[in-house]
């Protein structure tokens, strides 16, 4: 009897480890807030087909945009918190909670944060056809229209949405918030002349600088991008300390075990270590950032803390 007890105990010990060694099973399904062809969606795809390789397991891509993100947050909050879906979050994960009155789900209590993935700049861009050829002039200008300058963003909540609001608040701009359900359909009508002005993500506007029917006129972040060395920051212009820049990061369900997240995270770090990752992500300037769980939840704090202040200060509503 003493025997049997002791091996029963030995093998509810190694259930933990148990469940790192299986999992994944079966297909993993990665929910993406955004649609197919923005920087996200790219990241992600690039990031899934990497774990595939470690996991021997397919990984999936869903896309399921709108409502600021919320329609996919509020998905993967109620889905199994078994590890087999996730949640692709981004800077709208973090800047809802203080943008919406109401929520269906508790942004901080519903999710286990995993890992950062990366972060990336936001650009400020406009047609070719837009008078201004710099940000002064864009600032002399839409201080002095009496009709708004429609500006375009990826959506309600994102980080280039609020980094609009607060340079709107901070220099009187008269300009007016056009969101769009991603960065992808956002950059098409900005090529097509159908809003003259946008603030992107770096990713979405890198690839398409070249093609001269856009220009960039000042970027987010400490220090110049290597893809547009051109470009100055705002912080060389003399705006204020602004900071929109984007990340996106991975969540699960709240009451998904430790050792299946502890796995996630581990994972997601080697992936990100490959050179041939990192080399891709760099040419989508995004940042690799991959982080320890606590790193992230510290992360996570910081960026509520943050967008909530940048919220209040810009008086920026949704509902």
């Amino acid at each position: 009897m003493e025997k049997l007890l002791l091996s029963f105990a030995l093998a509810i010990t190694a259930l933990p480890n148990w469940a790192q060694d299986t999992y994944p099973s079966k297909p993993v399904t990665l929910v993406v807030a955004t649609p197919a062809g923005g920087v996200t969606d790219k990241v992600m795809r690039l990031v899934a087909k990497s774990l595939q390789t470690h996991w021997n397991q397919p990984v999936i891509v869903d896309n399921r945009a709108g409502a600021a993100g919320n329609i996919a947050s509020s998905y993967v909050a109620k889905a199994a918190p078994d590890g087999y879906t996730l949640l692709v979050s981004a800077g709208p994960f973090a800047i809802n909670p203080a943008l919406f009155k109401s929520l269906p789900f508790d942004t901080k209590k519903d999710f286990a944060p995993i890992s950062l993935i990366g972060t990336f700049s936001s650009v400020l861009l406009v047609n070719d056809a837009f008078p201004a050829k710099n940000y002064a002039e864009f600032v002399k200008l839409a201080q002095n229209l009496s009709t708004p300058i429609m500006v375009a963003s990826p959506g309600n909540g994102t980080a280039q949405h609020l980094g609009m609001e607060l340079l709107k608040s901070a220099s009187k701009l008269n300009i007016s918030h056009v969101p769009y359900k991603g960065g992808a359909p956002a950059m098409n009508d900005l090529l097509a002349g159908h809003v003259k002005v946008m603030m992107s993500g770096i990713g979405d506007a890198s690839p398409q600088l070249s093609s001269g029917r856009i220009r960039a006129l000042a970027i987010t972040g400490k220090k110049r991008s290597p893809l547009l060395p051109n470009v100055p920051t705002f912080t060389e212009l003399g705006v204020m300390d602004f900071e929109a820049s984007g990340w996106i990061g991975l969540h699960a369900p709240a009451g998904t075990s430790a050792a299946t997240i502890e796995k996630i995270n581990r994972d997601i770090v080697a992936s990100l270590a490959e050179p041939a990752v990192r080399q891709a992500l760099t040419q989508m300037d995004v940042e690799p950032h991959p982080t320890s769980l606590v790193e992230f939840r510290q992360y996570m704090d910081i960026q509520f803390s943050k967008w909530k202040e940048a919220v209040d200060l810009s008086g920026a509503t949704v509902d």
